[in-house]
């Protein structure tokens, strides 16, 4: 379970990452997609974005939070993926592409540092159990 969460937390980690990069990067890169011949994959990708970024929060925040009980990581990782979902389904439909960049970029600070927190909490736990302590 130590590797999954461990997994988890640097796939959410890179997952969140991406997310930003391609929010800030988007815009740009959105423009040469006819030049590129990539219009429709545009969606696509946004679907793998948001497995991408779902899974790890429930493969490595949820275990991590219920072995360490950090007050952090479970309200700040939830509270970043329902920001990305609502920036997905709900903003970006009604309010248009500046504001779902605003929540999304939002969402992968907040689901970044809930990860990073959750690694730091289970390493933690880790060094617990060598020293005779439980561990997760």
């Amino acid at each position: 379970m130590k590797k999954l969460i461990k997994l988890g937390d640097y796939a959410g980690i890179a997952a969140s990452a991406l997310c930003l990069v391609h929010c800030v990067a988007g815009p740009l890169l959105v423009l040469a997609f006819p030049v590129l011949g990539l219009g429709s994959q545009h969606h696509a990708f946004h679907d793998l974005l948001l497995a991408a970024v779902t899974v790890p929060v429930l493969l490595a925040l949820l275990p991590g939070y219920l072995a360490h009980r950090d007050p952090f990581v479970l309200p700040v990782g939830l509270a970043g993926l329902a920001c990305f979902l609502a920036a997905v389904f709900f903003v970006g439909p009604r309010y248009g592409q500046g504001a779902e960049t605003a929540l999304a970029i939002i969402s992968s600070v907040l689901l970044v540092s809930a990860h990073l927190r959750n690694h730091r909490g289970c390493k933690r736990c880790v060094a617990a159990g060598a020293d005779g302590k439980a561990a997760h």
